[in-house]
């Protein structure tokens, strides 16, 4: 799965609230389901609270995040 996120989305996120992007929510929670299961469920968990899904939203970030980390430190590996 292929998804960008760009470092706007948080404040946009505080902004305008996550259910204005949902699909963008939804598509992150697939992507951090097998790691991290609590936290997509709580992204999209829209009975919930805003804040929840605000903060499964900076957990998901940072997973995501440690995984680009890993693969240009395996990718620096492969070329170094």
């Amino acid at each position: 799965m292929s998804i960008q996120i760009t470092a706007d989305l948080g404040p946009t996120l505080v902004e305008e609230g996550t259910a204005a992007h949902r699909s963008e929510l939804e598509q992150i929670a697939a992507a951090v389901r097998e790691q991290a299961p609590g936290t997509a469920s709580a992204l999209v968990d829209w009975a919930g609270t805003e804040i929840s899904r605000l903060r499964a939203w900076a957990v998901a970030r940072s997973l995501l995040a440690e995984r680009v980390s890993a693969a240009d430190r395996e990718a620096f590996r492969l070329v170094a």
